[in-house]
């Protein structure tokens, strides 16, 4: 009996698939920051350390309700190549989305990107008197930070007064570090801090067949 109990054990954990971890939220805004409605582009800069995988983009939604009344777009650049590495992903208008977080973010998934370590920053437009962002020069206090356990360093701020989603380059302005690490609440991601993998179906039968075949030895030398 003790035998059959350890055998099917060692077949349950060979072909058990790891259990999801939640991913992290990068920049958390908070209730009462929606105090400036700033049009251009508003931008948080970070250095990826260690690669990530991006699982959503998101925005500041000051009214915590997930209604988006106008229009945002938010998108990671690479600052390095001054390119888009993800997705343009757009809110509203007059959506309703899951808020995530502390309840003043609200959230889209995309397609998983994974950021090699590089210099980024998630830069987001669009903000308005209907859509405010945060501003720490407005009175806000910011947005709390998660490096996901060291995987990423937060680095500073940018804004620029284009109405069209494009890079942000300074922060003429702002507060000096580290609080300007913390300058916007506008944009922000969620994000796993590696490649997330699951075993091919054929791997885990043939690890279990190994397993089975091992259990056997081990049954034919003990009743020896």
């Amino acid at each position: 009996m003790k035998f059959g109990l350890v055998l099917f054990a060692l077949i349950a954990l060979a072909v058990a698939v790891p259990a999801a971890h939640a991913d992290t939220v990068a920049y958390t805004d908070p209730s009462g920051a929606g105090d400036q409605a700033f049009t251009g582009n508003l931008a948080l800069t970070f250095t990826v350390d260690s690669p990530i995988t991006v699982t959503s983009l998101g925005v500041f939604n000051a009214s915590g309700s997930g209604l988006i009344t106008g229009t945002l777009q938010v998108v990671i650049f690479n600052t390095a190549t001054n390119t888009e590495v993800t997705p343009v992903v757009t809110f509203g208008p007059g959506t309703t989305y899951v808020t995530g977080g502390a309840g003043f973010d609200v959230f889209q998934s995309i397609s998983p990107v994974v950021l090699t370590p590089g210099t980024y920053e998630v830069d987001a437009v669009g903000f308005s008197t209907s859509d405010p962002n945060g501003n720490l020069n407005m009175g806000s206090v910011g947005p709390a930070l998660n490096n996901g356990g060291g995987v990423l360093t937060f680095t500073g701020a940018a804004y620029n007064f284009s109405t069209g989603l494009n890079e942000a380059l300074t922060c003429g302005g702002c507060k000096p570090l580290p609080p300007e690490t913390m300058q916007f609440d506008a944009g922000t991601f969620t994000f796993e801090g590696a490649v997330v993998t699951t075993p091919e179906p054929a791997s885990l039968s043939l690890f279990a067949t190994g397993l089975l075949g091992l259990a056997v030895l081990l049954r034919r030398k003990r009743s020896a």
